[in-house]
This record gives structure tokens, sequence and C-alpha cells, in this order.
């Protein structure tokens, strides 16, 4: 039988992790930078459960992501008067393949982290520059510090609630 607690335990959990994402928002939104890649780069690090160590390998993950969206969409421009329509799938092919031979390498490993940084590039609608990887990146490490935080404090509500009723 779940113990009275428990949706107490719940709302404030809910509550603390809706804090956290408000201000995390609210500091993207300040510095001008993409809120959806902050929420792409929360979600990449939270792959990795509660590791801190996968989180950040996520988060490097996600960011080659990123690097990789532009070097797609500057090989797309570059074969576009050679290849014509076919440039676009075929730039997306070799993203893809390189993207899944990643998967030996430890412990930036994920796909779907490396996904959600291409999603995020792809996304932003943005040019491929130097700029636009430091804003998409930086909105995306404040996500993954953001879920980092979230985490926390999820543990200090559940041990707060614990020992009130222990």
């Amino acid at each position: 039988m779940p113990s009275a607690t428990a949706p107490m335990r719940f709302h404030a959990i809910s509550l603390s992790v809706a804090a956290v994402a408000a201000v995390a928002t609210l500091g993207t939104n300040s510095a001008m930078l993409p809120a959806p890649a902050m929420f792409l780069g929360w979600v990449a690090f939270d792959l990795a459960g509660p590791s801190l160590r996968g989180g950040a390998a996520n988060t490097g993950s996600f960011l080659l992501g990123l690097a990789f969206g532009a070097g797609t969409q500057v090989a797309t421009l570059a074969l576009t008067p050679t290849l014509g329509v076919l440039a676009g799938p075929a730039c997306v092919a070799a993203v893809v393949a390189l993207v899944l031979s990643l998967r030996k390498l430890a412990p930036i490993n994920n796909p779907l982290a490396y996904f959600l940084g291409l999603t995020s590039f792809f996304y932003s609608g943005l040019a491929p520059t130097g700029e636009t990887l430091v804003n998409l990146g930086v909105a995306g490490v404040i996500g993954g510090l953001a879920c980092a935080a979230a985490g926390f404090a999820q543990g200090v509500v559940t041990r707060a609630t614990e020992a009130r009723h222990a």
C-alpha cells in the first residue's frame, strides 16, 4: 500500500523540476539563446539516467551532433550543384553512417544524443557558422546542467520526505 507521503513527494518533485526548468528557460532566453536547443540538451543529458558521467558523455555526443549537422549542411550546399536533389539524401546517409559507427567510441557512443544534436542544428534553421554552433552548444549545455540540477533536486525532495516520515 502506498504511503500517505507518496502524493506529497510526487508533487514536490514535479514542482522542483518545474522550477529548475523555469530558471533554465529564463537564463536561456535572457542570453538570447534558442530554448529548443536547451530542452534537447536536457533530454540528451538524461538519456544516461542518473549518472553524471554518462550525462556529460551524452552532452559531448550532443555537441558533436551539432557540429555534424553544420558539416552536413555545408556538404549539402557544396554538392548540390553536382548532385542536385540527391545531395541532401547523400549527405544525410553519410552523417547517419558516421553517427552509427561511433557506437563503439566509448564514452561518447549514444546515437540518440548525436541525433538530438543534429536535430537541434537543423531545427534551428540557422546558417552553419561558428556563432550558430556556440549559441546552440551553450543552450544545450545549459539544458544538460539543468537536467543534473533537476536530478539533484529530486534527490533532496525524496530524502526530505523520507526523513520527515521515518
